[in-house]
C-alpha cells in the first residue's frame, strides 16, 4: 500500500532511503522505507490512490491513445502533430528507433546502439549519426 511521505525540511529535493522526494513530498510502498520515515519524524499519510492515467513502466505500443498521450503530457514530451496511435507511439519511443532505450523526464532519448549484447553503453540519441537515429 503506497503512502505519502513529507520531509521535515520543506521543499527538499533528493533521495532518502531509496525514495525520491520533490518539493518535500514522495510516495512509496516500500515498507522498510516507510518504517524508517516514521522513526525519523517524517510525516507519513495513509494509502495513496495511483493518479496516473497510464500503466506503470516504460511506454508500449500496446497502450491506448489516451495512455500514450497522458504519458507524453506528464513527461513533457512533444507529440508535434501526432494524432493516431501509431504517430503518437512513434513520437514517444526514443527517437523512433528500433533500439532499446529510455526517455528521460526531460525528453532526452537514451539508447544503446550496439549490436553486441555485452555492450551496455547508453548514449544520448541526439549525438548518434543521422543514419542511426
Amino acid at each position: 500500500m503506497s503512502k505519502t511521505i513529507e520531509t521535515p525540511v520543506p521543499n527538499f529535493n533528493g533521495t532518502v532511503a531509496g525514495v525520491r522526494f520533490v518539493d518535500g513530498k514522495a510516495t512509496t510502498d516500500d515498507e522498510s522505507a516507510i518504517a524508517y520515515f516514521e522513526r525519523a519524524g517524517y510525516k507519513v499519510a495513509g494509502e495513496v490512490q495511483d493518479e496516473r492515467k497510464y500503466p506503470e513502466g516504460d511506454p508500449s505500443d500496446k497502450w491506448t491513445v489516451a495512455q500514450l498521450t497522458a504519458y507524453a503530457t506528464e513527461n513533457t514530451l512533444d507529440l508535434g502533430e501526432a494524432k493516431s496511435k501509431e504517430q503518437i507511439w512513434n513520437a514517444i519511443r526514443p527517437g523512433g528507433t528500433p533500439y532499446k532505450g529510455v526517455t528521460t523526464l526531460q525528453g532526452v532519448a537514451l539508447v544503446n546502439d550496439s549490436t553486441d549484447p555485452k555492450d551496455s553503453t547508453i548514449k544520448n540519441q541526439a549525438t548518434l549519426p543521422e543514419n542511426v537515429r
